[in-house]
């Protein structure tokens, strides 16, 4: 061991036990910053445990909180932290991608609820909520285009006029995207990301007399 490693480890260490002694937003940023990347999710999640009562945890979400506190949060252990970070207004694509993914049910019901959600991420929610009536593959395809999206640092209102230009699908509509539709867009997606041809641009079909 380095004497540099050390001293980041006692550095950590401190950051540990003073944020451990009285929770704040200002030290657990800090020690946020200060843990190894590969390591992050893991140390983190053990040291926001070692708070209790859960509450504690809770009150450290405000209604100003930065998105990179509930970026912080959103790797609470408990679910119930989660569930209050997913529905924050200042919510960023980040933990919408992570949170999109949580295996508990009130977390992922909370972030569909919120407005700030990732159009693609909330739509993801709806179809999986649908059960049987949902395709699973349109759920699967809806995450995957999210991470793609975010490799191509698109804005949510970018990615919703890309997939109103493509299927013809408004943002309320979208939960009802075909499996065609959905792998359509995924090779869309995939060419601007350089690796595929760019599919053709589906015809636009004209409305018959009687529909709305």
């Amino acid at each position: 061991m380095t004497a540099e490693q050390a001293t980041e480890e006692t550095h950590l260490d401190r950051l540990e036990k003073e944020f451990l002694a009285t929770p704040n937003v200002e030290t657990l940023l800090e020690l946020y910053r200060a843990l190894d990347a590969e390591l992050k999710d893991h140390l983190l999640a053990a040291i926001l445990d070692k708070v209790r009562p859960i509450q504690h945890r809770v009150t450290l979400i405000q209604a100003d909180a930065t998105p990179e506190l509930l970026e912080v949060l959103a790797r609470d252990p408990h679910h119930e932290v989660r569930s209050v970070v997913a529905s924050h207004p200042n919510i960023s694509q980040e933990v919408c991608l992570r949170l999109g993914e949580d295996m508990n049910d009130e977390v992922r019901l909370a972030l569909r609820k919120n407005p700030n959600c990732h159009p693609l991420i909330q739509a993801a929610l709806f179809v999986q909520e649908k059960g049987p009536l949902g395709d699973p593959a349109v759920a699967e395809l809806l995450i995957e285009m999210s991470w793609m999206a975010r490799a191509l640092e698109y804005a949510p209102e970018d990615l919703v006029e890309l997939v109103e230009e493509w299927t013809g699908l408004r943002p309320l509509q979208i939960p009802d995207m075909t499996v065609e539709q959905a792998r359509l867009l995924y090779d869309v997606l995939l060419a601007k990301l350089g690796k595929g041809k760019m599919p053709r641009k589906p015809r636009k079909q004209s409305k018959k007399k009687g529909r709305k």
